[in-house]
């Protein structure tokens, strides 16, 4: 056994014992309510937790011999690094925790995936749907057992003494210095509570936490932690044990059926974009006044502020989701030839964009009379998203560049920054 592969042993070894603490400590959150700041450093803490895993796991892989990361396979898991540390971050002031919980849980499963390269493609694209399948159903369920099977691996190897006392020297090593940092941040922990009464509150939950534990409230959060640690483990695991090609064989199976599908005239759905064309058009003269009042600061006599930002929000999403339907059906099952249909296709963005600036007139309005909110910046987020969204869609369209990575960074780099910009203002 070669030195990498030694590394790469131990590095499992690791893996495993903290996959049992980190599922421990994940059913441990939702033991009873907290104050905002303990929750918000208790996820932080589990988020660098989450990324020492993921990197050890990179390593591991790398270790292995079978893994040689692109650029983008080594940059796009720090970016999401990031985004999962900032949402964490994030929740000491949200108004909507839920939804930064719900994000969370998406980062860490692709940053995964990202990181042991185990996307469609050999970065982010449009088939991030696809890939959160297989990393939140098939990779983790395929492997549910992998603890079971690395166990039984460290009981049945083979063992060497020389090898094995060396290994096992590096293994307490590592422990002790990973100990050594705990207690470091034990007692920076207590000076910082002498000194600000919201970490002397966090020091007095920990201590409330240790004094109550109970060896049966332990067995019984760790007996329910087993099912959370094999479904991490075999996430993050599943990522070395599977051969990430198979991602790639599935990619050119679907392109190729997609091939199938192309079977559409390009004059139909030029006639039928058209049409939305027009309709579009006919509604934005007919309702001008509703529509751009807000761009001049005019509140309509029949609505409220709240009621005239809410229905333009929704008039976005709904008409958006439609246009982008409409545009994966033509890029889906047009034949990509016709000129005419991509300038068409183009001005159905443009439109889109248009309907963006008027739900963003809407909600600013609303909130240059009633003052900001998470949930109103959010929805003025949205409809930002939404214009980037529409450029980028037509960038594709004139350019055939690849524009959805871009777009997906933007979207999770603004939200984030959304969330502590929305501090200085509430």
């Amino acid at each position: 056994m070669n030195t990498d592969t030694k590394r790469a042993e131990i590095l499992k070894y690791l893996c495993l014992g903290v996959s049992y603490a980190f599922s421990y400590a994940y059913v441990n959150l939702f033991d009873k309510f907290h104050s905002r700041l303990y929750t918000t450093v208790y996820l932080t803490l589990l988020s660098i937790g989450a990324i020492i895993w993921l990197e050890m796991t990179i390593r591991q892989k790398c270790l292995g011999g079978n893994f040689e990361p692109a650029r983008m396979q080594k940059i796009e898991p720090r970016f999401w690094e990031g985004i999962l540390l900032l949402l964490s971050i994030g929740t000491y002031r949200s108004d909507i925790p839920i939804l930064s919980y719900f994000f969370m849980h998406m980062v860490v499963i692709y940053m995964v995936l990202c990181g042991t390269g185990h996307l469609l493609t050999d970065s982010s694209s449009c088939l991030m749907p696809l890939d959160l399948v297989n990393g939140g159903i098939r990779i983790p369920f395929r492997n549910f057992f992998s603890r079971i099977k690395t166990w039984v691996e460290i009981l049945t190897r083979r063992k060497e003494v020389e090898t094995e006392g060396n290994r096992f020297k590096r293994t307490i090593g590592i422990l002790a210095v990973l100990g050594l940092f705990g207690i470091f941040l034990l007692i920076a922990l207590e000076n910082l509570a002498s000194l600000d009464e919201n970490f002397r509150y966090l020091q007095q939950c920990i201590d409330d936490y240790l004094v109550h534990l109970s060896i049966a409230d332990f067995i019984g959060k760790f007996i329910a932690s087993l099912p959370v640690g094999a479904f991490l483990f075999g996430l993050f695991q599943g990522g070395i044990r599977l051969d990430h090609h198979e991602e790639k064989e599935y990619h050119q199976k679907i392109s190729k059926e997609a091939l199938r599908f192309r079977f559409m005239p390009d004059i139909l759905f030029s006639l039928v974009i058209g049409v939305f064309i027009l309709v579009y058009l006919a509604f934005f003269v007919s309702q001008s006044g509703y529509m751009f009042s807000a761009f001049a600061g005019i509140l309509p006599e029949k609505y409220t502020a709240s009621q005239y930002a809410v229905s333009g929000f929704h008039e976005l999403i709904n008409v958006v989701i439609l246009n982008f339907l409409l545009l994966i059906c033509v890029r889906f099952f047009g034949s990509h030839e016709s000129r005419l249909l991509r300038i068409l296709s183009v001005i159905l963005m443009a439109e889109s964009m248009v309907f963006a600036c008027i739900s963003a007139s809407k909600i600013i309005l609303y909130m240059s009379r009633f003052g900001y909110t998470l949930s109103r910046t959010l929805g003025l987020w949205g409809t930002i998203v939404v214009f980037a969204g529409a450029i980028c869609a037509i960038v594709y369209l004139l350019k055939e560049k690849r524009t959805f990575l871009p777009w997906l960074w933007f979207s999770a780099g603004s939200y984030v920054i959304m969330q502590f910009i929305t501090w200085a203002f509430v």
